[in-house]
């Protein structure tokens, strides 16, 4: 009497249990991670780039006028160099990191944070000829 109890007893509890039942997964969707893992790392990306990433100019220091003065090599644009503690040799090759400023009259201003590396003596002769150059260009 035993067995067809049971057998009873499985038959009704098998129409109990829903037909369309789902599988459940353990922990969360893996696109969501994936995403979460991707904004992350995009984050960090666009934090490193404004953090990191500073203008550079590199070239020659010239004294114009009394002020310190750099022709980058780069864009060839001849920068009057401003800063708090700006101890630059006149002569010397320096690639600087800082920020650059166009100011309204269209000459160039670079406000030098601090100075990456020190070439040591460059070719004064032309550099000092481009730089002129440059400075009569922009007074016209």
């Amino acid at each position: 009497m035993n067995s067809p109890f049971r057998f009873v007893l499985a038959v009704a509890l098998l129409f109990t249990v829903p037909v369309t039942s789902q599988a459940q997964s353990i922990g969360p969707d893996p696109v969501k991670v994936f995403l979460a893992i991707g904004g992350v790392a995009a984050g960090i990306a666009v934090i490193a780039y404004l953090v990191l990433n500073k203008p550079v100019i590199l070239g020659c220091v010239q004294s114009i006028d009394g002020s310190p003065t750099l022709i980058d090599e780069k864009d060839k644009h001849a920068y009057a160099l401003a800063g708090d503690h700006l101890n630059l040799k006149t002569g010397e090759r320096f690639k600087l990191k800082g920020k650059k400023i166009k100011e309204k009259d269209g000459k160039f201003t670079f406000r030098v944070k601090n100075v990456d590396h020190d070439y040591g003596a460059c070719k004064l002769e032309n550099d000092l000829h481009q730089l002129r150059r440059r400075v009569d260009k922009t007074k016209t």
